[in-house]
């Protein structure tokens, strides 16, 4: 983006990576405020923070080596503090929008693709649906980006393992060259940190849905002759080609990396979700779901590969869909006076939704074993401290 605006302009004319710092910053000033999108719209405030990033990085790179920051050098100082306010202005005047957060995917969400077919069981018929949800699987359990290098990755850059208990799981084979490609958090330079990232996708027995057998149904299906683990499904529903009869469901060619890109987007609008859903949401999913289960942050980043804690808690401070649903019935309970409302429920057909009677009864289980524990045991003593338990919990409540 900067050097279509620098081939714009007629004030500079050495190029970006041989100017002076001095004229440098003379420069960036001038790019940062006549910036625009190319329907003529003003960049987001995170979008120019991004791109003054970026361009410090590819400044410092190995290539150019430039030994200063253009965010934190004080001969900056003015092209930065010129950012700062032409923002607040943007701000005040309504001229930009704030920041749209990734959303993540609710269960009713899961729910409706699988029910609208764009997601399938593991024993598919569907050449499209089976690959759908095998890539729908691959990105949430090891918490992939929705395009980062997919239209590369081979069939031997995931292996099936053994627990010693017989639990079979997938996991990326690190050991495969590629396998571990060059990412926004791992670039791969000679300052780099490995990627450590190594999640598992266990298998579920009994289950229709189990992300293992749906793998293996994949691969008993891909094209020998092509090594791409996302190929092209075969034309269903024509004469040449029956999934029943035919054992090969794909063709000697990749997907393109533009329908990989577009997977979720593709999948949600096709099965009437709106708005429609990105690739990157599910590694929102990812984080956030193992985050409400109060997954340490350090273990998610086992998974997902985010270089630090303060990455993840970025997605775990935003309240999900389910808790803005319940502190907007709070507030409405305190306008109407109709005390609280019940938050939505996922689907009867959800595999993890249990009937409410079943939590009551789980509920009222827990509570008389908790009630009969402090009946039992009405006192006790620590070393030189006695102390008693008076019991007023009304249990009828």
């Amino acid at each position: 983006m900067l050097s279509e605006w620098f081939l714009q302009q007629n004030e500079f004319v050495t190029s970006i990576e041989n100017m002076e710092k001095v004229d440098l910053a003379k420069c960036l000033e001038k790019f940062y405020l006549g910036a625009r999108q190319k329907d003529g719209n003003y960049y987001k405030a995170s979008s120019l923070r991004s791109i003054r990033a970026g361009l410090d990085r590819f400044l410092q790179s190995p290539e150019l080596k430039k030994p200063y920051s253009i965010i934190s050098d004080p001969e900056f100082l003015q092209a930065n503090k010129a950012l700062d306010a032409f923002l607040k202005t943007l701000r005040k005047d309504g001229d930009i929008a704030g920041v749209v957060h990734k959303d993540t995917l609710t269960r009713e969400v899961v729910e409706k693709l699988f029910e609208t077919g764009q997601l399938g069981p593991a024993d598919s018929k569907y050449p499209t649906q089976l690959q759908n949800t095998v890539w729908f699987y691959i990105s949430l359990y090891f918490g992939k980006r929705g395009r980062e290098n997919q239209r590369n990755m081979t069939k031997q850059m995931i292996v099936l393992r053994t627990t010693p208990n017989g639990r079979q799981y997938y996991e990326i084979n690190r050991g495969v060259a590629g396998a571990l490609p060059s990412t926004k958090n791992h670039q791969g330079g000679i300052r780099d940190e490995e990627d450590e990232s190594n999640g598992k996708m266990f298998e579920c027995p009994g289950s229709a849905r189990c992300p293992v057998q749906t793998v293996k149904n994949y691969l008993l299906h891909l094209n020998p002759e092509a090594d791409f683990f996302y190929q092209k499904p075969r034309a269903f529903g024509t004469a040449k080609f029956n999934p029943e009869v035919d054992p090969i469901w794909y063709c000697n060619s990749p997907v393109g990396e533009k329908s990989l890109a577009g997977m979720m987007k593709k999948m949600t609008s096709n099965a009437g979700i709106s708005p429609h859903l990105t690739n990157h949401c599910i590694r929102a999913t990812t984080v956030t779901v193992l985050g409400e289960e109060n997954i340490e942050a350090r273990r998610i980043r086992a998974v997902t590969g985010h270089r630090s804690d303060s990455s993840i808690d970025s997605y775990n401070s935003r309240p999900s869909l389910k808790q803005f649903h319940e502190m907007s019935n709070i507030i409405s309970s305190f306008v109407t006076g109709n005390g609280s409302i019940p938050v939505e429920k996922p689907n009867a057909s959800s595999p993890q939704a249990a009937p409410s009677s079943l939590r009551e009864v789980n509920h009222q289980q827990f509570n008389m074993q908790h009630f009969q524990q402090f009946q039992q045991q009405p006192q006790g003593s620590f070393v030189g401290c006695t102390f008693n338990i008076t019991n007023n919990y009304n249990f009828a409540n």
